[in-house]
């Protein structure tokens, strides 16, 4: 073909398996979760339509409801049996158990979050379950949490190692795969150690990690993800550098792993001669040990399914209609492998992604075909298409829009595949011989500290992430330039100076943050979008201000601080102690803080010291509150209207995920700028809200920001006591505890407040004028 010869047309896409992956889906999202009655009726309608639709040969309609009874009824039975097994009951009476099985995961460890200590999740296959004067024995699935004396035996553990578990059960979520929720009351006792199979995946991946001992810290951390997606290393930093850049799909099993993996595999075999089916036969042996080494978890399979279907549209060419057709069987085949992945948001984001890459990637690169050879134009395009593809689940779960994603993604391409082959073949080398590892370990770290160097700058970037409301009328939208983009992206990527325009334009967003339209306007209270925690600023003048909570990390503070023009922080407030009021503290400190306010009760005893050392560290003093201290900073006025009691027991060290003792230490701030009021309650329960009550400091005020983040415990006569107008939920998106909860928007409404929420609407600041308050949310 000649340079002005135009392309040939992409071949028409064949979907007439979709409509039966669409069934397979459906079926097995409701499966998961419905009563007998309602998959009784589901699956009798269904088949009675499949009949239909054959008498007058709809073949396609009945291929489809055929599908949807199958997989329908296989995943109920499934469900059903794992949640009416002997543990699932036990779970619901909250029973006392002692528990035998094998360790089925890698252990993953939880840093500290809120009142949440740090802890350590296991998944078991228990086969053998005692309590309530039963012993039963019956295989079924547990998630196993340890914190406190039990989480350092238990992160420990090897998978396949056979261990006897004492704790107390709790039911699972009906669309959880699992049948309870064991929480060890004493360390686990190791009866037996792994067998064969499981020994070997260990040692391979104990070769891997000691591969690279020789490298960087972040480089020992990276390349076992990057190759089989063990994260026990990663640091804060780095995950955050990788979420803003879009790369996090690189830390995690992949279909790129395995596709990596599998073409290093394809290239060895072709380089010792072997021809179309041996190298197949090799291809398998490939995809089962990828599968094998990086744990045969539900996301693994996904992963690897998803993978096997980019080779197999690779080795047709990236043919759309053939690939999409095994897109659609590799589906099907999931729901009936593991039903429970149709409710997996890994699931969907590589759907999501494969079908990206399948329907456009071929028209793009054979758009830039006249000036770019086909394998560059595959660095570009497929990482573009993925990205587009993806964009709107990744931002219905983040609230962001990465603008650095794209060119991360490219420039980072290069690195992945070499790093991930060197990785496993220091791995498999390691494991027959230590220092054989060393030398490809080595090189695979300087391989991936591009990737680290990429995340990093990216990450720093002024507008790396852009918000955008999570809503369905807003993610409509967003979809819809997704699909416009897709569509005029082959006439960017035609002419060389339009596709290096674009690259121009992409960087340039990521550089220039843009204005949002009269944000943030005057304001008097600023709360500040931290995500799942709180930090509020109490105006002192143009460029200070008073403030109360830091939230969990430094970085969105940062971000709130200097958006809001704010240079002075003589004064801040620490409610309480846990990380996701005081996490963010180092964010403040350089901004000249003199007074760190602290609640009564130093628990937990190792983040208050650590709080006090960094203050004291910056010459600020660091004082209890006590209900009726007050002080003004310019036009900021404070004032404690209560706070907890050091007398107060304090909570034995992981006895439980929610400290009511520690929440209800928190330091109610009663703060006044500009004729705005507003109450910043902390975490307060309904005990410490009713101790505030009983102070006798008055609680009015024009607005109150929910206590503990707007959690289903609260007094109503304490928010019925404040009067106020306005009430502001500090959630993170999507979090995990439910916030705000249903109750406590429903005790808004009730009472005439208008609601704002940092979840839903970023950062929020406050203004009054005359007798109006005024809201403005930065989305």
């Amino acid at each position: 073909m000649s340079g002005s010869d135009p392309p040939d047309p992409a071949p028409r896409p064949d979907l007439r398996t979709l409509p039966l992956a669409v069934a397979a889906v459906v079926a097995a999202l409701v499966a998961t979760v419905a009563s007998g009655r309602v998959m009784t009726a589901l699956v009798t309608t269904a088949l009675a339509a499949c009949l239909i639709a054959a008498w007058r040969r709809h073949w396609k309609a009945g291929a489809a409801l055929a599908v949807l009874a199958v997989v329908a009824v296989t995943a109920w039975v499934r469900a059903d049996r794992l949640h009416d097994s002997a543990i699932a009951v036990l779970a619901r009476d909250r029973a006392a158990v002692t528990v035998t099985g094998r360790v089925a995961s890698d252990p993953r460890i939880l840093a500290a979050r809120g009142a949440r200590p740090d802890a350590v999740l296991i998944h078991v296959t228990a086969d053998q379950v005692s309590g309530r004067g039963l012993r039963v024995r019956q295989s079924s699935a547990v998630l196993v949490t340890a914190s406190g004396a039990t989480r350092g035996a238990a992160a420990h553990l090897s998978v396949g190692e056979r261990v006897e578990l004492a704790g107390v059960l709790a039911p699972a979520e009906r669309s959880d795969p699992t049948a309870g929720v064991l929480r060890l009351r004493s360390p686990p006792r190791v009866v037996a150690g792994p067998r064969a199979l499981d020994r070997g995946v260990n040692r391979i991946r104990e070769a891997l990690v000691a591969s690279v001992r020789f490298n960087s810290a972040d480089q020992r951390a990276l390349v076992p993800s990057l190759v089989v997606g063990d994260t026990s290393a990663v640091s804060e930093e780095i995950d955050e550098a990788f979420r803003a850049t879009a790369l996090t799909h690189l830390m995690a099993v992949s279909g790129a792993n395995l596709a990596s993996t599998t073409a290093l595999m394809w290239w060895a075999g072709s380089w010792l001669g072997l021809r179309r089916r041996p190298l197949r036969a090799l291809s398998v042996v490939a995809v089962a040990g990828f599968v094998i080494v990086c744990r045969s978890e539900p996301s693994v399979v996904r992963a690897a399914a998803m993978g096997v279907v980019t080779l197999a549209a690779a080795g047709l060419s990236f043919d759309r209609a053939a690939g999409l057709r095994a897109l659609c069987v590799a589906v099907m085949s999931l729901m009936l492998v593991d039903p429970w992945l149709s409710r997996s948001v890994g699931f969907w984001l590589s759907v999501c992604a494969t079908t990206g890459i399948l329907w456009w990637t071929t028209g793009w690169a054979r758009a830039m075909s006249g000036w770019l050879s086909e394998n560059l134009a595959r660095v570009v395009v497929v990482p573009w298409a993925a990205q587009l593809a993806t964009q709107p689940l990744i931002t219905w779960l983040s609230g962001q829009v990465s603008t650095t994603g794209l060119i991360a993604n490219v420039t980072a391409a290069p690195f992945v595949a070499p790093a991930t082959a060197l990785g496993m073949a220091a791995a498999l080398l390691g494991a027959v011989w230590a220092p054989l590892g060393v030398i490809p370990g080595w090189l695979a770290g300087w391989c991936v500290q591009p990737i680290l160097l990429i995340a990093s700058a990216g990450a720093r970037a002024p507008a790396a992430a852009l918000s955008w409301p999570a809503r369905p009328a807003t993610l409509a939208v967003l979809a819809g330039l997704c699909l416009g983009l897709a569509l005029v992206t082959p006439w960017l990527l035609s002419s060389p100076w339009r596709a290096v325009l674009t690259g121009v334009v992409v960087l340039a967003a990521s550089v220039i943050r843009p204005p949002v339209p009269g944000w943030p306007g005057p304001w008097q209270v600023a709360i500040c979008d931290v995500g799942q925690g709180s930090a509020a600023l109490v105006r002192a003048d143009r460029a200070s201000a008073v403030l109360v909570d830091t939230g969990p990390d430094p970085g969105p503070l940062a971000d709130c601080l200097e958006e809001l023009g704010i240079r002075n922080v003589p004064v801040i407030v620490a409610s309480h102690y846990h990380a996701d009021h005081i996490g963010g503290l180092q964010a403040a400190l350089s901004h000249g803080v003199k007074l760190l306010l602290v609640s009564p009760l130093a628990s937990p005893a190792g983040e208050a010291a650590r709080v006090a050392a960094q203050a004291r560290a910056v010459g600020a003093v660091v004082r209890p509150a006590a209900p009726g201290d007050a002080l003004t900073v310019g036009q900021a006025r404070i004032a404690v209207a209560g706070s907890g009691d050091p007398g107060d027991p304090q909570p034995d060290d992981g006895a439980s995920e929610e400290s009511s003792a520690e929440n209800d230490s928190s330091v109610i701030i009663r703060a006044t700028s500009g004729g705005l009021t507003v109450l910043l309650p902390g975490d307060a329960e309904p005990d410490g809200q009713a101790r505030a009550r009983r102070t006798g400091e008055t609680l009015q005020a024009d607005v109150i920001v929910m206590p503990h983040h707007g959690s289903s415990r609260q007094d109503q006569l304490f928010w019925g006591r404040t009067g106020a107008r306005v009430a502001v939920a500090s959630a993170g998106v999507d979090n995990s505890y439910g916030h705000p909860s249903r109750a406590a928007l429903t005790m808004a409404s009730r009472m005439g407040m208008k609601v704002a929420r940092t979840d839903q609407q970023g950062a929020v600041v406050l203004s009054r004028t005359g007798d109006s308050v005024t809201v403005r949310t930065r989305r």
